[in-house]
């Protein structure tokens, strides 16, 4: 079981407007997908307080939600650390990943 899309866009409701929440572990989350990554990266475009986020072994992360969130990471400036490790992710979503972290460098 998981949060799955409706839970994900719910935390990222949360996460747009926190301003006390640095740390947050999702790891192992099943059941999320395309629309439940783009709402949460959309709310690290907004979130300036989340220094750290556990993704690790979240399956259904995929291409698009990799994009989704290396979008969403290009603006923000509060995240210092990402754990992606475990995911399943072909190369075009590390690709993603990848060009974010040339332009976001905190």
């Amino acid at each position: 079981t998981g949060i799955g899309d409706e839970g994900r866009k719910a935390l990222a409701e949360g996460l747009k407007i926190n301003e006390s929440l640095t740390s947050i572990s999702l790891s192992g989350c099943e059941g999320i997908g395309d629309e439940g990554w783009k709402a949460l990266a959309e709310s690290l475009k907004f979130n300036q307080a989340l220094a750290s986020i556990n993704l690790s072994r979240c399956d259904g992360i995929g291409d698009e939600g990799c994009k989704a969130l290396a979008e969403g990471l290009k603006i923000n400036r509060a995240l210092t650390s990402m754990d992606i490790s475990g995911i399943k992710v072909e190369d075009n979503g590390l690709e993603e990943l990848a060009k974010m972290a040339e332009v976001n460098t905190t």
